[in-house]
């Protein structure tokens, strides 16, 4: 364990800063070895200025023999220097990453925090500030409901300044809030109250029309001074959170007392203003009012939702899944049971772009869960997805042309093979059965001129005389349109043909008495 120079706080061996004073181990070990060195020319209070809450070495240099000392970006450990202005750290008000150099352990609640964040005057960060401001608006509400502030209220007042460590200005600002804060009129709305307060609600969520929505602003305020009805104060706060968040946020921190629905719609003033402190009011709410559990836990899910729909974060919408499980409807605040019953809505099937809302359910769907952007960003897929379809559909149309056009084109191509190869089987066949026919006149020419020159052959061996062939002769015949030619009359043939009769007429007698006759004729 490690002893804090400063404040004697006892530190871990891995803590670098004391959690208690929030000085640096390393610079306090300098100051101690500087007093035991004997450098009187220093008081105290110049050495704490020195390494005092800042904990870092700011800007500029260290002159001479380290008696003068300026801001600088790095910390001096005797002889040893450290650069670091390259090393992170996370703030814990904001959330971010700042540089070392940049940021300050907060002695109260042992955080670092950005130098933006930490209250010089009351050496702590701003939700420390703020949890002490609050702490002293209770107290500060508490004393003035006993009486008129006399000089024992006065002297409470101050020892609880004092203990708080609560600035003069603050604490005047904080009195002169209360006592021009009168006691809140709790009444009951009459008929015609009643008819205003619906009518300025239904104005109220007309978002596209900011004209009619200042109209209605101005309806619930004078709602909210005269009646300070409890439904009435509800859609006035609201209002004001969503139509004038900066407003709201700047009411919200100056008031004094604890005023429900100003307190419960805080949240969503911070959400609108894009501060990084809808979480601590909605933890400043359930400290001021622990026995609403029902209703914070509402306030916290609507918190988480309007925070997942903003950064389009899964988990936070998983967390407030969980949170809303845990509500019970039945002990909610009548305003709030439309909110709870969208919020189980949109948990169960997401918002979707083509459901059948109201307009009070559009409202708390924009307004109280800010889901805007997270709309928009459906709305934009919806198109791109809507754009892919029809490129698809496109593309499946084209393909089925296509497709048409090419089954067209091959039964078309299919169709012109067949008739060309139709075409030339006709055409070969008709040369197949002209060459036949040819082949057949060619041999029906050879069979007549083989005819020819046989009975050519057999009338010279019955006229003992060699047939003669005059090729010559102008009177060849052709015989049957061929070639073959037949021989013409000759002067002096009658005697041959004669001759030729004869001996037929003798062959005829002679096979008539060879052939044997009939059985009859016998």
């Amino acid at each position: 364990m490690k002893i804090c120079p400063k404040c004697g706080a006892e530190l871990d061996d891995g803590l670098r800063f004391c959690k208690k004073c929030g000085s640096e181990y390393r610079e306090s070990d300098l100051y101690a070895r500087k007093r035991d060195k004997g450098d009187a020319g220093k008081s105290d209070r110049d050495v704490d200025d020195l390494i005092g809450d800042k904990n870092l070495i700011n800007e500029s240099t260290i002159i001479g023999k380290q008696e003068k000392y300026e801001a600088s970006n790095i910390t001096i450990n005797n002889t040893v220097t450290e650069d670091h202005s390259h090393t992170t750290v996370v703030c814990s008000v904001s959330g971010k990453r700042v540089y070392l150099d940049h940021s300050v352990v907060c002695p109260e609640c042992g955080k670092p925090v950005a130098l933006e964040y930490y209250q010089e005057s009351s050496k702590r960060c701003d939700n420390c500030e703020e949890k002490a401001r609050e702490a002293f608006r209770s107290i500060a509400s508490g004393i003035a409901a006993e009486g008129p502030l006399d000089a024992a209220r006065k002297r409470r007042l101050d020892s609880e300044a004092k203990r708080l460590r609560i600035d003069d200005s603050v604490q005047t600002e904080i009195l002169r809030t209360l006592q021009r804060r009168g006691p809140a009129p709790g009444g009951k709305l009459s008929t015609l109250q009643k008819a205003e307060l619906e009518t300025a609600v239904r104005q109220l969520m007309q978002l596209d029309e900011p004209q009619t929505q200042q109209h209605a602003m101005e309806s619930l305020s004078v709602l909210h001074e005269l009646t300070g009805n409890y439904i009435a104060d509800c859609w006035y706060f609201l209002g004001l959170a969503v139509t004038a968040p900066e407003e709201s946020v700047r009411r919200y921190e100056e008031e004094v007392t604890d005023i429900y629905w100003q307190r419960y719609w805080g949240y969503l003033a911070y959400c609108a203003v894009g501060s990084p402190k809808g979480g601590a009011a909605v933890e400043r709410l359930r400290a001021s009012f622990g026995e609403h559990e029902d209703d914070i836990r509402l306030a916290e899910t609507a918190y988480c939702m309007a925070r997942g729909f903003a950064s389009f974060d899964r988990s936070m919408m998983k967390h407030a899944g969980e949170m809303a499980e845990q509500i019970r409807p039945e002990y909610l605040s009548q305003p709030l049971a439309a909110v709870y019953s969208l919020m189980k809505r949109v948990l169960a099937e997401d918002i979707r772009l083509d459901g059948d809302y109201t307009a009070e359910e559009v409202f708390f769907i924009v307004a109280v869960l800010r889901a805007g952007r997270y709309v928009e960003r459906l709305q934009a897929e919806a198109q791109e997805l809507a754009r892919r379809q029809r490129e698809e559909q496109e593309r499946r149309e084209r393909e089925a042309r296509e497709e048409r056009e090419r089954r067209e084109r091959e039964v078309r191509e299919a169709l012109e093979r067949r008739e060309r190869e139709a075409r030339e089987t006709r055409e070969r066949q008709e040369r197949e059965r002209a060459a036949a026919e040819e082949a057949k006149r060619r041999k029906q020419a050879e069979l007549a001129a083989e005819r020819t020159r046989r009975m050519e052959q057999e009338m010279a061996r019955l006229g003992g005389n060699k047939p003669r062939r005059d090729d010559s002769s102008d009177k060849a015949k052709a015989f049957a349109g061929y070639e073959t030619t037949v021989p013409g009359k000759k002067k002096g043939g009658w005697k041959r043909t004669l001759l030729i009769v004869v001996i037929v007429l003798i062959l005829i007698l002679v096979a008539l008495f060879l052939i044997p006759a009939p059985e009859s004729l016998q």
